[in-house]
């Protein structure tokens, strides 16, 4: 659900958020200068326990209407072990901009929930708090490496990695007799003689209008954008053969996926086809298990394919559970925050949201550890490589949303397309 809703984030809103956090210009506040790091040794035990502050309360605001369900599920399950009481908000009925300046004016949530390419962007804003060193330390020890990248800046941890996504490629079994495709030169043979377009059908879909969707595309020489740990501003490296190559990875993809670009940004016209057997491969990741199994679909998760003998790398992706700078009850929500990914938020984000956790050790989480198709997913991710979380990755987002398209289409050559994605990176800079 949650890479469902990332679409390519718009310039106008990121200029928007910038100018109306910059037009601020309120101070952080006392809580988020002195218990930053150490956290509040008055609100601690003798053993140097972090306890939460008396008379705590919390809000925690989710992002998605699914997670709902698992929000307060945990709510109830920490108040009756830390006896703290947490309102559970549904965020999708909020947008980014204004968790913020609810954030800054003290009346947004404790914690909320925020993609992992946000983090920099909050932190530099100033409404991060900077977890406690007793919580850092136990999440280093269960959480996954790749995962604790995604919430560290400057060595500072400003988040809870909770749940783990990545794009992985289902299978419909009714379709797929026996191991599924490893190659695009595969699934290219095998769709001779099943691809029918006036019929709709199609051997294998996948979105081409998303930074994210044609990033494994992009991927198979080697491009990869902001640097080696994503984090470079300066390097979207559109100027690279690497990129270039990769636009005519995905110029190639058309042979396989007949289809207007337009047709495939439909999410749900992509997840139908697969459910009623119009389709035999899909793009997809975890957001989408739970509507497959409602749908009774056989289905199977593989990773995805090679091209040319070269691996196709997807975007690994977070959602981390952030703790207010403006916080009144600091320990209490990092306290919360922590118990998001123990083993029973894990169990909890697993039966009622059917979500991944972040944890690096799945095999004690009840349900989990047995669920096939959920595993095969946690090892996709695993092997994936994290989004960047550059400031600038909005312009990322913008430009593939406006090339990618346009060679799949056949309307650009990926020379031409690398050029002037080299171009408007150029001009958003300029705009800044």
């Amino acid at each position: 659900m949650i890479m469902k809703s990332k679409r390519v984030l718009a310039l106008t809103l990121s200029v928007l958020m910038a100018g109306s956090m910059a037009g601020c210009g309120k101070p952080l506040p006392q809580n988020a200068k002195t218990v930053s790091a150490a956290g509040s040794a008055a609100a601690s035990s003798a053993t140097g326990e972090l306890k939460p502050e008396s008379g705590a309360k919390l809000t925690f605001r989710t992002s998605s209407a699914s997670q709902l369900n698992f929000a307060k599920a945990i709510a109830k399950k920490f108040e009756a072990k830390y006896g703290v009481p947490v309102t559970a908000e549904d965020g999708s009925v909020y947008d980014q901009n204004k968790t913020n300046l609810e954030t800054v004016s003290g009346k947004g949530p404790d914690v909320f929930m925020s993609p992992h390419d946000k983090t920099i962007e909050n932190q530099r804003a100033g409404l991060l708090l900077k977890l406690d060193g007793r919580i850092t330390a136990k999440m280093k020890q269960d959480v996954s490496d790749i995962a604790m990248k995604t919430v560290t800046v400057d060595g500072g941890v400003y988040g809870v990695p909770v749940s783990v996504e990545t794009y992985v490629m289902f299978y419909n079994k009714k379709l797929v007799k026996g191991a599924p495709a490893t190659s695009f030169e595969q699934l290219l043979k095998e769709s001779k003689s099943f691809n029918n377009a006036s019929q709709n059908k199609f051997w294998f879909l996948s979105n081409v209008s998303e930074g994210a969707t044609i990033y494994p595309m992009l991927s198979t020489y080697g491009y990869k954008p902001f640097g080696k740990d994503g984090t470079d501003n300066d390097k979207p490296d559109f100027d690279t053969p690497e990129f270039e190559k990769g636009l005519e990875v995905l110029k190639k993809y058309h042979d396989l996926m007949p289809a207007a670009s337009g047709d495939l940004a439909n999410w749900d016209f992509l997840t139908n086809q697969f459910v009623t057997g119009k389709t035999a491969y899909l793009i997809s990741g975890p957001w989408n298990v739970k509507t497959l199994r409602d749908s009774k679909t056989d289905f199977g998760v593989a990773p995805l394919p090679t091209y040319d003998g070269k691996k196709e790398t997807s975007f690994a992706f977070v959602q981390n559970a952030q703790v207010s700078a403006y916080s009144k009850y600091p320990n209490a929500a990092q306290l919360f925050a922590q118990y998001l990914v123990s083993d029973e938020g894990a169990e909890l984000l697993y039966s009622d949201a059917s979500c991944v956790t972040s944890r690096k050790d799945i095999s004690k989480i009840k349900g989990l550890a047995q669920d096939k198709q959920l595993s095969a997913i946690v090892k996709c991710f695993n092997e994936s490589t994290p989004m960047p979380t550059a400031k600038r990755i909005s312009y990322f987002w913008t430009i593939c949303a406006n090339v990618g398209p346009s060679v799949f289409d056949g309307q650009m050559t990926p020379k031409a397309a690398a050029t002037k994605a080299k171009s408007d990176w150029d001009s958003f800079l300029k705009e800044e």
